[in-house]
């Protein structure tokens, strides 16, 4: 396989939030109960099919019950002024649809539609009549309530966002004892991780105690974090023995705000010569160092939590497949920070017993990290990279399916997405974030998406470079950029890596440009490979979510759906779309260990 000197993967800085900042829940979709204690809901709950407190104390409500084209929410809160419900990509305030009710100066109930552009006040959207629309409102006895429907897939994606109705959705939420819209007062807003749909879920982002599960913890000992800006730190550890052994829960802590990300990796196949640094302190040479360990195992980054995996599904490990773990630790110290320590852990719920369903995680995106650049001074910059149907053929003949994507980009990062192309035609996507905000990372769990042997996947980064006049490279630091996809799916497979390098010009080398990359946990064959789908065309879905003209009104129960169907428009597209400035690597070594990966 090969060695990179010097590449990684991802996280992220201390960053200050404007307006909120809640602890994350998550609440699977509940059957309603006609609970006394809610009585003091104004309107009529029987109508809603779910239910979920989205405050520690019960004192906001939300409620609901999925449509076609529209879905209906009620939402009500303990308090004497207005009253806001929105619907965010990453459970911040950037990019959310919101929607907020209040009593005006006539007594009267009033429903507006905002949009948040940042952690700033939300503007009023030009659409008052079709995205969001009331239904009934009050505002009595100490109590906000309002009812209203809002349309599922969104007719424009600049001030608007579709509505995860089929899996899971964030709500945020604000409140106020006055009835003019400004700041809330502390503790008077928040964020929850709802389900709205009934499908199976595969894992949730809380931390559950399992009954019956052991545990086990590798941590990084206490240490003096450099003055530099940018430190990796890599310990090696062992995991309990045993052939086949099951992840069921994952609980991350850390003791440094100067932490960037934790992650941890699967050693398959890990050379005796590597094997000495269990037990020994830090390795923070990062600049020297390459990571022998391959496979992605989890991550914590800003806004996350910890996991718990549902009754029947985990992740294996052991003698049949990896029996080492590396962890790494990325601190950012961008002042200079001096007699700093820190220590770092992550703790794991595991067991034997054999799961019905085991999952594995497959890594997509920029895996070379560093020798691309983004052009400067633009709002919006693309990068992408390319899975080829070479390395998804070894896929198992039934294929796979797609359970939850972690996204991760830097600072600039914007939007982000994977597409599917099938056959040539580009089917729907696999999954996608707008609005992305770099403390408010977590594992986005989206309906099951089945993946068939030869598909091809494209992952596609969009970041804001506005305010940069320079160039702004792939890179390690915090400051550079990085664009990662982490797809969780079952069944687990060898194949762990699926990308594309950027390979340079050097003579000696057999595959000059571009080629692709597979890596199989259980197979050395093949890692590099030419392939003519990198650069290969394909028909585009027609593109949907921009009728941003909202001159008309909507005074039907169902207003036509926006989406664009499923087929092809007479387009085609470029599988490498936007793949950055070509530099780097010199010659890569094909080498007989592994690639270095880091965040």
């Amino acid at each position: 396989m090969l060695q990179f000197q010097n590449s990684v993967r991802t996280r992220y800085l201390s960053y200050s939030f404007l307006l909120y900042l809640a602890s994350v829940s998550v609440l699977p979709n509940l059957a309603l109960a006609q609970d006394t204690n809610l009585d003091w809901v104004s309107f009529d709950r029987s109508q809603f099919d779910g239910n979920a407190a989205l405050d520690t104390e019960g004192n906001v409500q939300v409620f609901w019950k999925t449509g076609d084209n529209y879905s209906t929410y009620g939402v009500a809160s303990r308090s004497e002024g207005y009253l806001a419900l929105g619907f965010s990509e990453t459970g911040a305030m950037t990019g959310a649809d919101i929607a907020v009710g209040y009593r005006n100066s006539d007594g009267e109930f009033v429903l507006e539609n905002r949009h948040a552009t940042d952690f700033v006040t939300p503007e009023l959207s030009d659409d008052q009549t079709n995205n969001i629309r009331l239904r009934e409102g009050s505002q009595e006895n100490g109590v906000t309530a309002f009812v209203f429907e809002k349309k599922n897939r969104a007719d424009c994606l600049e001030n608007q966002v579709d509505v995860s109705t089929d899996s899971w959705q964030w709500f945020i939420y604000a409140f106020s004892d006055e009835n003019t819209f400004a700041q809330h007062g502390p503790g008077h807003n928040g964020k929850k991780y709802i389900k709205l749909g009934t499908g199976t879920t595969i894992s949730v982002n809380e931390i559950r105690d399992i009954d019956g599960a052991q545990n086990f913890t590798i941590a990084q000992p206490e240490m003096t974090i450099p003055t530099q800006e940018t430190t990796y730190c890599y310990t090696l550890h062992k995991l309990p023995e045993g052939n086949k052994n099951f992840i069921l829960g994952e609980r991350p802590s850390s003791s440094s705000d100067l932490l960037h990300h934790l992650v941890v990796y699967a050693c398959y196949d890990l050379p005796d010569s590597a094997k000495s640094m269990v037990g020994e302190d830090p390795n923070c040479d990062f600049e020297n160092f390459s990571n022998p360990c391959t496979g992605f195992v989890t991550e914590w980054a800003p806004g996350m939590t910890g996991r718990t995996f549902e009754p029947g599904f985990g992740k294996p490990f052991g003698s049949d497949s990896y029996e080492y773990v590396m962890f790494e630790t990325h601190y950012n110290n961008p002042d200079g920070l001096d007699d700093v320590s820190a220590t770092a852990a992550y703790t794991f719920l595991y067991n034997d017993d054999q799961v019905d369903t085991e999952i594995g995680t497959l890594t997509l995106g920029d895996y070379q990290v560093e020798g691309w650049t983004l052009e400067p001074g633009q709002p919006l910059v693309p990068h992408s990279t390319v899975c080829t149907p070479e390395c998804t053929s070894r896929w198992p003949s039934a294929g796979i399916t797609a359970v939850s994507v972690f996204f991760h980009m830097h600072q600039r990062g914007v939007n982000q997405h994977v597409q599917i192309i099938r056959d040539g035609v580009e089917i729907s996507p696999l999954a996608s974030i707008r609005s992305f905000e770099y403390g408010y990372q977590f594992s986005k769990s989206i309906a099951e998406v089945q993946l068939l042997p030869g598909d091809k996947l494209i992952t596609i980064c969009e970041f804001d470079t506005s305010a940069d006049d320079t160039p702004v490279p792939g890179g390690l630091a915090s400051r550079d950029e990085m664009c990662f996809a982490w797809v969780d799916y079952y069944p687990a497979n060898g194949v762990i890596v699926c990308s594309q390098l950027d390979l340079g010009q050097a003579p000696d080398n057999p595959l000059n440009g571009t080629a692709a990359l597979c890596l199989d946990a259980y197979n050395d064959s093949m890692p590099i490979y030419p392939s003519d789908q990198i650069d290969a065309s394909f028909t585009p879905l027609e593109e949907r979510g921009n009728a941003c003209d909202v001159s008309g009104d909507a005074t039907t129960d169902e207003a036509p759906s926006s989406a664009g169907p499923a087929g092809a428009s007479p387009t085609t597209g470029s599988a490498s779309l936007s793949k950055g400035l070509p530099v780097l690597f010199g010659a890569v070594v094909v080498a007989a260990t592994a690639l270095l990966v880091t965040c």
